[in-house]
């Protein structure tokens, strides 16, 4: 009976070491529920294809190329239609404010899809972007979210040191359980 209890104490134990190892190398993205923003600081630099929400299907992106570059981001975001003749990041309101020179026109690619290159803040969170619509000649309102969900892990920044820490943590607390059981088994 003793041993059997023993044997039980001591599955305990590995199964309470495993959990902490897999919590504590668990992805962070899988343990907050609500998105933190990502900046340039927390990227390397380089170009990556990126997912870009619409808040209008009016206004609908069917490619983003994300550039971080000297602690900034901008994006290059093809559209599906031509009904935009630019964009200005931020409200309507604010688009009717500012002077022309601040709106971002398009380019049009091989394709004749019109591309537009924005500087953004934050990738993960809500941008107010304003497009002057061709056709009504007005501006409308819309809401982008730049996504991080497809970014490789080896853009951010934390990657190359994140496991280390985990690790030694890891290695910590089996050191203390196995210190534990060895006094236990002297006393």
């Amino acid at each position: 009976m003793g041993e059997e209890k023993d044997m039980k104490g001591k599955a305990a134990r590995w199964g309470a070491v495993l959990l902490l190892v897999l919590a504590l190398t668990a992805p962070a993205a899988a343990v907050e529920e609500e998105r933190t923003p990502v900046t340039a600081d927390q990227l390397w630099e380089g170009s990556y294809a990126i997912g870009v929400a619409s808040s209008s299907s009016m206004f609908r992106v069917v490619a983003a190329e994300l550039t971080v570059a000297d602690g900034e981001m901008e994006v290059c975001m093809t559209l599906s239609g031509t009904g935009y003749e630019k964009l200005f990041m931020g409200t309507s309101e604010e688009a009717m404010a500012a002077p022309d020179t601040e709106c971002i026109y398009f380019a049009e690619d091989a394709a004749g899809k019109y591309t537009y290159t924005v500087p953004i803040e934050a990738l993960d969170q809500d941008t107010d972007c304003a497009a002057w619509s061709i056709r009504k000649q007005k501006w409308y309102d819309r809401v982008l979210v730049f996504e991080s969900d497809g970014l490789p892990e080896e853009a951010f920044v934390h990657t190359r040191f994140f496991a280390l820490p985990l690790l030694l943590a890891a290695a910590a607390a089996i050191a203390v359980v196995l210190l534990a059981r060895r006094r236990k088994k002297r006393t």
